[in-house]
């Protein structure tokens, strides 16, 4: 994968853990209300795993933000 696009899974990851945090989320929490595994979110947050348009949807939704919030200036 080009490091172009690993810079932009890194970034977005950052963003959405960023997030999470600023509002006193929980891995656990988000993951559950997104009703996907911790693991797979820390993957997301971690830039090791490129979700999918419906996951972001879902962590948008999680976290009470838009999905262009989530994709804003990467």
């Amino acid at each position: 994968m080009s490091s172009e696009k690993e810079d932009l899974k890194r970034k977005l990851g950052e963003r959405i853990s960023k997030l999470r945090r600023s509002k006193g989320m929980t891995l656990e929490k988000l993951a559950y209300e997104m009703g996907i595994s911790k693991g797979n979110l820390s993957d997301i947050e971690n830039g090791k795993k490129d979700p999918r348009f419906s996951t972001l949807v879902a962590i948008a939704e999680g976290l009470e933000v838009s999905v262009s919030t989530l994709l804003k200036s990467l």
